[in-house]
């Protein structure tokens, strides 16, 4: 039952092991803890002796370069055409299971699709990693031992309840199935969408359907309402009031200028929601408002890079054209973002880090630093930024 593993993540999470020991001691470990669960030692002992230390997975955890990859990279990549096209065939091959969808919870057959094509390409990607094996890496290293420590409990109950085999596949970081959920999600979500009494994410379509729709809901999707739109902003325009923490109704954004870039009304047909404007790669890329329903592709993935783009390619799905844009500027190099974070902790901005990656903190620091210099405000540090810092 539900309540009882979500009792067990509880548990799990209250007694989380201390990293950094023997791998074997680790397991065994693991292995008391289940039981404890109420798991069966069956189903314990199968798991635990099929399970593997991973290498491979704590080098990919630690290197992901997608995260360093700009938007214009990563969503051209990613809204291709064979995502288009076959998107638009599944939605009208399982129309029968979006409809029921669309009527249970408001969400629209795209959304879903967007992350069914993001994640696996239809099912097609799926990963080739033994899903225990990855989980119990990721829980036995100490980057986020608590969090994989938890979900590694959660693939042994899954299995324990036949929801999940021992054999089983799937992405370096443990996530399964089509639309490559962790095993906390699938024992809350995991639903059986076609009637055959079983939830198999990684062979039904209709199951990662209806599975996917039931997390997409519990984050808070507001049924029949937009979540991403591209528009257009006047030369003039103050780009200091783009980004996350700006958030304007949209009788505000009108007034300073901003057009729909595709009709003469906004998606929304409330002026009063808020909604923030944009700018991925800055002040020549794309501009998109997100609204509230933007929140859950952040709660899905708390990538911002992915979050846009798979907001957009649900748009795409939904019959809008391809972004503008005004060839911006390339992201910097690894090397070069490295050495703009150093600079800019130098002069106490906080950047959340020298990794290399245009994240969150570092987009805001280079917007304050950008209206100190008295510098277009985008957020988009360029390589004549840091030209300018560096010389």
């Amino acid at each position: 039952m539900v309540w009882i593993a979500l009792f067990s993540v509880v548990q799990a999470e209250e007694n989380a092991l201390e990293c950094g020991i023997d791998f074997d001691v680790f397991l065994q470990q693991m292995s008391r803890m289940a039981l404890s669960q109420g798991i069966s030692e069956n189903t314990v002992v199968e798991t635990i002796t099929s399970t593997k230390y991973l290498p491979e997975v704590i080098a990919l955890d630690r290197s992901q370069k997608a995260f360093r990859l700009s938007f214009a990279d990563f969503s051209r990549r990613s809204v291709n055409t064979y995502r288009l096209i076959n998107g638009k065939k599944k939605i009208i091959e399982f129309s029968d299971t979006f409809n029921q969808i669309k009527s249970n919870y408001g969400i629209p057959a795209e959304v879903i699709t967007a992350f069914w094509a993001m994640e696996s390409d239809f099912g097609e990607v799926q990963g080739n990693f033994h899903t225990l094996s990855a989980l119990a890496t990721l829980a036995f290293d100490c980057r986020r031992a608590k969090l994989f420590q938890e979900h590694f409990l959660a693939a042994i109950r899954l299995i324990d309840n036949s929801r999940l085999t021992v054999a089983a596949t799937g992405a370096w970081a443990g996530e399964y199935g089509q639309v490559q959920m962790l095993p906390t999600d699938i024992l809350r979500f995991g639903k059986d969408g076609d009637g055959d009494g079983q939830v198999t994410l990684n062979e039904s379509p209709e199951d990662t359907i209806l599975t996917a729709a039931a997390l997409i809901n519990h984050l808070g999707w507001n049924s029949d309402e937009p979540w991403l739109e591209e528009v257009i902003l006047p030369k003039t325009f103050h780009w200091r009031e783009t980004g996350f923490g700006r958030a304007k109704t949209l009788h505000e954004w009108v007034e300073m200028g901003v057009r729909p870039r595709t009709k003469n009304t906004f998606m929304s047909e409330d002026y009063n929601v808020e909604s923030i404007l944009l700018l991925p790669q800055g002040r020549k890329g794309p501009k998109f408002l997100a609204y509230p329903n933007f929140n859950l592709f952040l709660k899905w993935n708390d990538s911002f890079i992915y979050s846009v783009t798979t907001a957009y390619l649900a748009t795409r799905l939904s019959g809008y054209p391809e972004y503008l844009s005004e060839q911006p500027e390339n992201i910097l190099n690894k090397e070069q973002m490295i050495q703009l974070q150093q600079i800019l902790s130098e002069l106490e901005f906080d950047v959340g880090g020298l990794d290399g990656i245009l994240g969150a903190k570092t987009r805001q620091a280079v917007r304050s630093l950008q209206i100190l210099l008295g510098l277009p405000a985008d957020s988009w540090p360029t390589l004549e930024l840091l030209t300018l810092l560096t010389n």
